[in-house]
């Protein structure tokens, strides 16, 4: 019961990708549209944290005094706001190369579905 503990802060992730699963897509085109989608949603929100630790840090670093414990700690802050911020980009760009190698259309609003009431 221990082990399966471990795993319970991911099935609300599992149980919210859920209907992707049941929808399932029929060929590669909509996986990656799929995909995609998911990571113009994602990627602003991390990139968002990113900046916010990077911007953090740099606050730190100013209001250390001269501290040497206290520097490290915010270098350490801006190193990995940076490398956020890094693998953010990176990620956003490899969706948009795989997007346009299979010509998946970029931009755009997304298709909701009506509801009469």
């Amino acid at each position: 019961m221990k082990k399966l503990s471990r795993f319970s802060p991911f099935i609300p992730a599992i149980v919210g990708f859920a209907p992707l699963c049941a929808f399932a897509a029929s060929d590669l085109e909509s996986i990656l549209d799929t995909l995609k989608s998911l990571a113009n949603g994602i990627i602003p929100l991390f990139m968002l944290l990113a900046v916010a630790v990077f911007l953090w840090g740099i606050v730190k670093y100013v209001t250390a005094g001269g501290d040497e414990a206290n520097e490290k700690k915010a270098r350490g802050l801006i190193i990995y706001g940076l490398i956020g911020i890094f693998v953010m980009v990176a990620f956003w760009g490899i969706i948009q190369i795989f997007a346009d190698t299979f010509g998946i259309q970029t931009g755009g609003s997304p298709n909701f579905p009506d509801i009469s009431l």
